[in-house]
């Protein structure tokens, strides 16, 4: 459950779905799909200002092959652009990742991780590629809002947002920077556990990101991290509809599969004792909890206008899928994994 402080530190990207009468992209009234403020107004051609096309929109989805520092084979996903996005996205994005922060499947292996990671009251932690900051909370309830924490993250918003929540939460020694969790500013051994939560999807390549934090972390000391596999088992009169809204995905991810091989990226790293553990996500409504209407339906528009998925299959999915929720047959499952290794 999310802390009266901590939902005020989250406000910046709390979701307001709001509907509308406009029409959408594909010219159907948008009535039919709520969406936060943020996202319908990149959503639709006719308010989008943000971006000059939906190929340019995709094309900063799929940059794949960027390069950095000269690291020839790193590269990320959208994740790693959004620097250079107009704030309307960005804010859109950091409304899914707040939403996911309290998801139960996800709540629930990030505590797994956070318990395996041995740490205790004093422990020094580093969340590379921390996003808003969600996991700092539980964090500090294992701890201690006194300890050293630091985290990493190259979205310049996302960053305000960590330190502001630190702020509130009233963990004095919590610093977050701008970083890449594959060439971290901190001294080898430095921290006595190291994590990353949903980054090696996005940034990789996934060896050069555990061997980072493995660097950062003493001797004796655990690495985590914690993915998912975006394949939603999900009801659907039409599944030819259901494979193009999972193929946004396989599009749009860096890494796909890194959460089914986060053992072999560890043990490339080095690390030893490697535990994993799988969580199952799954609902039977589409209101149990905000992420899935956040994470299937208010994104869509976005993802049409990226041209990862055409407009009247979109619409046909979506309906398919409120007019299944609202008859009770309904549901949506998907995958969360979780790694431990001691350096």
């Amino acid at each position: 459950m999310t802390s009266a402080i901590d939902a005020e530190a989250s406000e910046e990207f709390a979701i307001q779905p709001e509907r509308t009468g406009e029409t959408d992209i594909a010219g159907r009234d948008e009535n039919a799909i709520d969406m936060p403020h943020a996202v319908r107004r990149i959503a639709n051609k006719p308010l989008c200002k943000s971006f000059s096309s939906g190929k340019q929109l995709m094309g900063m989805i799929m940059a794949t092959g960027e390069k950095h520092r000269g690291a020839a084979d790193w590269g990320s996903d959208f994740f790693g652009t959004l620097n250079d996005m107009p704030p309307e996205p960005v804010a859109g994005i950091g409304h899914v990742l707040e939403a996911m922060a309290t998801f139960p499947a996800y709540a629930d292996a990030r505590q797994w991780l956070l318990r395996n990671l041995g740490i205790s009251k004093g422990s020094s932690v580093i969340e590379a590629g921390c996003g808003t900051g969600a996991a700092l909370p539980d964090i500090v309830s294992m701890v201690g809002n006194q300890a050293r924490i630091a985290g990493n993250d190259p979205t310049k918003a996302f960053v305000a947002s960590a330190r502001a929540r630190a702020e509130k939460l009233g963990a004095s020694n919590a610093q977050y920077e701008i970083g890449d969790i594959r060439s971290m500013a901190a001294d080898n051994g430095a921290f006595d556990a190291a994590f990353c939560d949903k980054v090696l999807i996005h940034a990789g390549p996934a060896q050069a990101a555990v061997s980072e934090m493995a660097r950062v972390v003493r001797c004796g000391g655990r690495v985590g991290a914690l993915e998912w596999l975006p394949w939603f088992a999900i009801s659907s009169s039409r599944p030819e509809f259901l494979d193009a809204f999972n193929a946004v995905f396989r599009k749009a991810c860096f890494d796909y599969f890194v959460s089914l091989n986060l053992a072999r990226h560890f043990h490339s790293a080095r690390l030893k004792d490697v535990r994993t553990q799988a969580f199952l996500a799954h609902t039977d409504n589409l209101e149990s909890h905000p992420f899935w209407r956040a994470f299937i339906v208010q994104q869509m528009p976005m993802f049409i206008h990226a041209e990862l998925i055409d407009p009247p299959t979109a619409q046909a999915f979506i309906a398919d899928l409120e007019g299944l929720n609202a008859k009770g047959e309904f549901s949506a499952s998907f995958i969360v994994h979780a790694a431990v290794g001691t350096k």
